[in-house]
């Protein structure tokens, strides 16, 4: 029998969290925690957390990079996001905007130093938001925008395979990810096209989450390293990706 009450629970929770997560943690603090629809509620987030503990420690290791100045404007950026739980994709608005840490460690690994997350620009209607990320160094200037591909609706469906304990394995990447793929590329160089600051270099970096069950299957990876690869529509862009845990 459990006898550790709410507030126990709680306590034990904040600490193992702050403990292993702090930027995580660190948002928690600045979130709403009263409202019901907070992904930190920790009767749902401690076996979540310790079941995705590796998937948690992949994004908090890009967060923990971030300079002080670019972790408040994400963090900022990413508040709202806390408490959308959308009935059928739940927090993946949060991880989405959390998931442009990774294009700033992206271009600080690329020998940029002074990388900023850009302000969103007033624009008319109809008209592309900005990119996530200008960087500067020494006789370049790059631009970039982080997207992310999220589990399709049919791995979301409450009937969803996986669910039941039952894992397939696709021979290959269908038509339609594909489809979704050179889309999202096509949406990333339109807001960097649209920029009016001048770049020498605009980047589309592609955060891939694959459907349970595809995560493992390394024939995956390795046909969409390729696929992107062959992509040439894209001439004066660059695309690289990420897979995801």
């Amino acid at each position: 029998m459990n006898d550790k009450s709410d507030s126990d629970l709680r306590k034990e929770a904040e600490g193992w969290l702050s403990s292993n997560f702090p930027r995580f943690f660190e948002l928690y603090q600045w979130s709403n925690k009263a409202d019901p629809r907070n992904y930190f509620n920790f009767k749902e987030l401690f076996p979540i957390a310790y079941l995705g503990a590796q998937s948690y420690a992949q994004l908090e290791s890009y967060l923990t990079k971030l300079d002080s100045l670019a972790w408040e404007k994400l963090r900022s950026k990413a508040l709202p996001f806390v408490s959308a739980d959308d009935p059928s994709r739940r927090y993946q608005q949060l991880f989405s905007t959390l998931d442009e840490a990774r294009g700033y460690v992206f271009l600080a690994d690329q020998g940029y130093e002074d990388i900023e997350f850009v302000e969103p620009q007033k624009r008319k209607k109809g008209s592309p938001p900005s990119p996530d990320l200008s960087a500067m160094k020494a006789g370049s200037t790059a631009i970039l925008e982080v997207k992310t591909i999220n589990e399709s609706d049919a791995c979301l469906a409450p009937d969803a395979p996986w669910r039941h304990g039952t894992i397939t394995v696709s021979p290959n990447l269908s038509d339609e990810f594909k489809s979704k793929l050179l889309s999202t590329i096509g949406q990333a160089r339109n807001q960097l096209d649209s920029y009016p600051q001048p770049s020498d270099r605009k980047i589309v970096l592609l955060v891939v989450r694959f459907d349970h069950g595809q995560k493992t299957s390394g024939h995956l990876y390795v046909e969409l390293e390729r696929f992107l690869a062959s992509q040439v529509v894209n001439a004066g862009v660059e695309v690289y990706h990420q897979a995801t845990l």
